[in-house]
Formats: structure tokens, C-alpha cells, sequence
């Protein structure tokens, strides 16, 4: 089954700081949604075929624009998220 990732950035200008990481779309992510809550953070849900893709598109593609954007120490400094296995999913 596929798994859920919520996570968060500070704000939206600090999403928007790591451009391109979701075009072309990452092998294996199914959903990818963002959305700025009432206190200025930018929920991101994304769900993924299985936590290796995830894994994968992190290590090769997140982080080191995490890093060229200046913001992969503040962003490994905050609570990562959780894969979690989905038990109902539609498409």
C-alpha cells in the first residue's frame, strides 16, 4: 500500500525557496499537495507508492536543494516527517 507524509515549512516564501523539486514529477509520488495554514506554515502532503521512493527522491533530489537554497541545516533541525502505510486510498 502506499504510504502518507505530512510535513511542514515555516512559511510559504521558504517553500517556494526550493523550486522545481516536484517538476517532472518524482518516480513514485502519487499526491503532492500544499496548503498555508492560518499561522503562516505550509502544510505539504504527499503520498508515495512505498517509503523507498520517498526515501529515494530525499536523498537524491530534496535534500541537496535543501542545501543550494541554504535551508538543509534549519530544515534537518526540524521534526521529519513519518511515513505511514495507508490502509484506504483513491485515486
Amino acid at each position: 500500500m502506499p504510504v502518507a507524509m505530512v510535513s511542514f515549512a515555516d512559511s510559504k516564501a521558504q517553500y517556494d525557496a526550493v523550486p522545481g523539486v516536484m517538476t517532472p514529477k518524482p518516480q513514485g509520488l502519487l499526491v503532492h499537495a500544499a496548503s498555508e495554514l492560518p499561522d503562516g506554515r505550509v502544510q505539504i502532503i504527499d503520498v508515495w507508492e512505498d517509503e523507498a521512493s520517498s526515501r529515494t527522491f530525499a536523498e537524491k533530489v530534496l535534500f541537496p536543494a535543501f542545501r543550494q537554497a541554504g535551508l538543509l541545516e534549519q530544515m534537518m533541525a526540524a521534526p521529519q516527517p513519518v511515513a505511514y502505510e495507508t490502509f484506504d486510498f483513491a485515486q
